[in-house]
């Protein structure tokens, strides 16, 4: 049987989501596919072959994309159980992180996936910025060095108990405690959750706009997806409701082009253009092995 628990620092349950519930992504969906599910699901083969599996999985990117969906996906695709631990809420509660590690190890099989790693174990010294000036979503606090320490502990002592598929996340990889990414004892393996192309976000679109009741016929969701840049998937949500208030406002009964295309003038994105360059230039200088099998 398994436990939710009534805290909100970390719970167990059986994955509910799966890749279709996530909008756009094809080729991340796909890495995570052969990272995480494949040793889950023929651990035995994978040996026979000599392969190796991955310690821990390392997925990075812009806040609002659904990594920890993702995760979830990952977790139903092979068949196991969810453990998902709050990098955010763990700050200053030793005790109940090691109490989360000790969940995971007795729900085995599972993946066990951590959020806001630079949180829990930020990078000393790193530079945050975007631009100049630029500072959109650097966490406001981090762990003291006795949690990061503890951290790290149980990152090791997971990686000894087989069956447990080790996932974590950050917005910046650059932003992340060395000890903890460049080990292969631990997180020894990226995946990049880019800022969305035009494709994700048309995905990420037919996820809202198909649970819209009153959605006018022959909305060209292509024209959306090109004119909404720089958005993620929470901008994407937005988007589809600012859209139907305009709807409400005029006493439309359905929702028309004409208010989305206003709507698209008054949600602000997520991503500014210097943060999505920046992105891509730490993907590009970062070491590329990492993220192959």
């Amino acid at each position: 049987m398994h436990r939710k628990l009534s805290n909100i620092f970390y719970e167990v349950r059986d994955p509910i989501l799966g890749w279709d519930d996530i909008g756009g992504y094809a080729d991340v969906k796909e890495t995570l596919k052969e990272m995480v599910c494949l040793p889950l699901q023929k651990p035995e083969l994978l040996r026979q072959h000599n392969l190796g599996i991955p310690a821990g999985v390392m997925l990075w990117g812009p806040l609002g994309t659904g990594i920890t969906m993702l995760a979830e996906a990952c977790a139903r695709e092979a068949g196991v159980s969810f453990v998902y631990i709050s990098g955010q809420e763990m700050l200053g509660k030793g005790p109940e992180l090691v109490e989360a590690f000790d969940c995971a190890i007795h729900e085995a099989p599972c993946v066990l996936f951590i959020s806001d790693c630079e949180w829990l174990a930020p990078r000393a010294g790193c530079d945050y910025e975007w631009s100049p000036g630029n500072l959109r979503a650097v966490p406001p606090t981090f762990a003291d060095k006795d949690l990061t320490r503890l951290f790290i502990e149980q990152v090791d002592r997971i990686n000894q108990v087989p069956n447990v598929m080790l996932l974590g996340s950050c917005y910046r990889i650059d932003t992340v405690d060395q000890a903890l990414i460049k080990e292969k004892k631990r997180y020894n393996r990226k995946v990049f959750v880019h800022p969305p192309t035009a494709v994700d976000r048309r995905g990420m679109l037919d996820i809202y706009m198909d649970k819209m009741p009153n959605l006018a016929p022959g909305i060209d969701r292509q024209e959306l997806s090109e004119l909404s840049e720089g958005y993620v998937g929470w901008d994407i949500e937005s988007l589809c409701k600012r859209a139907t208030v305009n709807a409400i406002k005029t006493d439309s009964p359905t929702v028309t082009r004409e208010h989305f295309l206003r709507a698209v003038k008054e949600v602000r994105c997520f991503l500014t253009p210097d943060m999505t360059a920046k992105y891509h230039q730490i993907r590009d200088t970062d070491c590329p092995h990492h993220y192959e099998f």
